[in-house]
């Protein structure tokens, strides 16, 4: 009988999320990480309304949101039309009770959480839970009988090597899963373009409720954060990046005012740098395989998209909760395993999550919104629902084929209240298509 029911290699979002679940049922869950927390990691750290009810339904919301201001409203501005809306609650119930069957914990507001903040929340709720945590644990190998998967070796923080078996092992170890690897799982269904993201942490202003602008070729947003601070952030399609990183901090500032001249003066006048410019350059999207013999995947290692809708850490409690569920429901005996990695592939490969997949890597690749694409935008305006509902789509809680199939487009537009008339951006449209084409940091 192995030491553990599960073993989880990676404490993050994804894993330290699983193991606690699992270890809330009474199963006997190891979860390791080459890290000591709190520390951060590259992340966008934006939890859409489905990320914060997920923290609610596993009772941790309060203690997130006692650190970390919280809104509901989200403003949208592509190429000088604001949009501002909220989720519709009806929305979000609809969308638990087709993922998980239930919508309880359910709540409306987004916040974007640091990850030295939330993951160490994370990690002591799975040890509260009874989850045996190991941190500054380097896996070395995974331990294999025949093609089935049943423990790992690794080396603990006082340099002994180890060994742990467990029934299952679940590879939650982001985007370059060491799992992933040493198993030789293909990727599939790649997008290589993407974009290239620059972001840092300002104090000395209070823009209330996040904003994301867009223009042309290149995005900005600005959401506070924890410690009175806002992560600013900046993208742009990858093959800029060059350019870009000639002059980073000037070129960051040059991206904000040519996205949001609005933003881009309260930031230099007003702004006052907490911590230096990260950036990221290559967030190509990719799956792999789900499972296989003793082995599971979840989160960034199973799916990874590019950060432009900012729907990572959101997607990783989705997935530590179906693959909980799933697990347990094979540790109880309910069910094989073939059955409950058979409904967890289900889920996380369906239709719907599909055309979100189709919906970010097409938004990664940066090209400028077309003359229809915008006169939809300025056909949003007066008409809230529908604002609201194409908030709800972006944020992948109603599902795209919904809301841009072609009928409600034509019932959109014919019912559109507002001439697009009064927008710059429609004046010489050639021009300025053709002016959006060449890169500004050329």
């Amino acid at each position: 009988m192995p030491r553990y029911d599960v073993i989880v290699i990676g404490a993050r979002c994804s894993g330290a999320s699983t193991g606690m679940l699992l270890a809330r049922q009474g199963y006997r869950v190891l979860v390791v990480d080459r890290s000591t927390f709190p520390s951060d990691v590259i992340s966008t750290h934006f939890l859409w309304p489905h990320g914060t009810s997920y923290l609610n339904r596993w009772g941790l919301l309060d203690q997130a949101l006692a650190v970390t201001p919280a809104h509901t409203e989200v403003t949208f501005v592509n190429d000088g039309i604001p949009l501002t809306g909220s989720v519709p609650d009806e929305l979000l119930r609809a969308y638990f009770r087709d993922w998980h069957g239930d919508d309880t914990g359910v709540v409306r507001s987004y916040a974007s959480i640091r990850r030295h903040v939330l993951d160490q929340m994370l990690v002591e709720a799975a040890s509260k839970a009874g989850a045996e945590i190991r941190t500054n644990f380097t896996v070395r190998e995974l331990i294999t009988e025949g093609e089935q998967v049943v423990g790992v070796r690794g080396r603990t923080s006082d340099g002994r090597l180890v060994e742990e078996r467990a029934r299952i092992v679940v590879g939650a170890d982001g985007r370059n899963s060491f799992v992933a690897r040493s198993l030789g799982l293909p990727k599939f269904d790649e997008r290589p373009r993407c974009t290239f993201a620059y972001w840092s942490y300002y104090s000395g202003f209070d823009l209330g409720p996040a904003q994301l602008h867009r223009r042309g070729r290149l995005a900005c947003a600005v959401a506070p954060t924890n410690h009175d601070q806002n992560m600013v952030l900046v993208w742009g399609p990858s093959e800029w990046s060059r350019e870009f990183r000639r002059d980073v901090p000037g070129n960051f500032q040059r991206a904000l005012d040519f996205v949001s001249p609005e933003l881009g003066e309260v930031v230099r006048t007003q702004g006052v740098r907490a911590e230096r410019i990260y950036g990221t350059l290559d967030q190509s999207a990719f799956l792999r395989p789900l499972a296989g013999p003793g082995w599971v995947l979840v989160g960034d290692a199973e799916s990874a998209k590019d950060q432009c809708t900012a729907i990572g850490m959101t997607h990783a409690f989705r997935g530590a909760e179906l693959v909980a569920d799933a697990l347990g429901r094979w540790l109880s005996g309910d069910v094989s395993l073939n059955e409950a990695m058979t409904t967890y592939e289900s889920r996380r490969r369906s239709q719907n999550a599909a055309a979100y997949y189709d919906y970010v890597c097409t938004l990664a690749e940066m090209r400028p919104y077309r003359h229809d694409e915008l006169q939809l935008f300025v056909a949003l305006r007066g008409n809230q629902q529908e604002i609201d509902r194409f908030v709800a789509t972006h944020a992948d809680i109603a599902p795209v084929s919904e809301f841009f199939q072609a009928s409600n487009l034509l019932l959109l537009n014919d019912a559109a209240k507002e001439s697009s008339a009064g927008y710059p951006v429609f004046d010489d449209f050639p021009t300025t298509a053709r002016m959006y084409q060449q890169n500004l940091f050329a």
